[in-house]
């Protein structure tokens, strides 16, 4: 065996390092966490002075967790999108008609625009970098949004016997159509108010999920309860 090979140093030297793994992701994820509330707070611009100031640590330490500020700016997006995610995941559980469910949808997407409107901007003027590393993650309220909805229209579509590879062809219309009315939205003041877009998002979502329908040759009524889903 070579010299300094020796295995059971090397299996200490390897346990005294991995046992502040932990550590690190904890602070790691205490320095995210910081970079959302400072976010809310300053704006997507904001310096990473102020992140560091709200994570109680130097600015130097917040690279010993990221290496560099687009690596950060990486970390946060997919961290916002996760959580966008689950609020749209949420709408879309609650079954009913096809209407039900796309306001639904809808609504608790515009809720959380309109809750952190900071956060939307944020991750929109980011999620091209993410994309770029790594196209599959949902780094934004518009990848949030088309993943959580790609899958349950691709149910929906197999338990009335359509092929579901049509489902993308809905998704592209759908998902343009919603994040760009919120976006206007967000940058118009928030009017009309929520309840009133999410009432015009729905009708007009329905029109494209219809007509497209129709090309596949099935008819839905918008406002009858959809099959339960396995």
């Amino acid at each position: 065996m070579a010299a300094g090979s020796d295995p059971i140093v090397g299996a200490s030297r390897d346990g005294r390092s991995t046992r502040w793994d932990p550590h690190r992701r904890e602070r790691r994820q205490a320095i995210i966490t910081a970079a959302i509330a400072a976010i809310e707070e300053y704006g997507p611009e904001v310096l990473t002075a102020r992140i560091a100031e709200q994570a109680g640590v130097p600015r130097t330490h917040v690279y010993r967790h990221f290496d560099g500020k687009r690596a950060l700016d990486l970390a946060v997006s997919a961290h916002i999108g996760n959580e966008i995610g689950e609020h749209i995941r949420g709408g879309l559980a609650v079954g009913g008609s096809a209407r039900d469910i796309i306001g639904a949808a809808i609504g608790q997407h515009l809720r959380w625009v309109e809750e952190h409107p900071n956060l939307y901007r944020f991750v929109a003027q980011h999620a091209y970098a993410v994309r770029a590393k790594d196209s599959r993650s949902a780094v934004d309220a518009k990848a949030a949004f088309a993943a959580e909805l790609s899958v349950l229209v691709e149910r929906y579509l197999r338990a009335l016997g359509v092929d579901a590879a049509a489902a993308e062809r809905v998704i592209v219309g759908v998902v343009g159509l919603v994040d760009a009315t919120a976006a206007w939205w967000l940058e118009g003041g928030g009017t009309p108010v929520r309840a009133v877009l999410t009432a015009e998002l729905t009708g007009r979502v329905w029109l494209l999920i219809d007509s497209v329908g129709r090309d596949l040759g099935f008819e839905l009524d918008p406002d009858r309860p959809l099959p339960d889903l396995p």
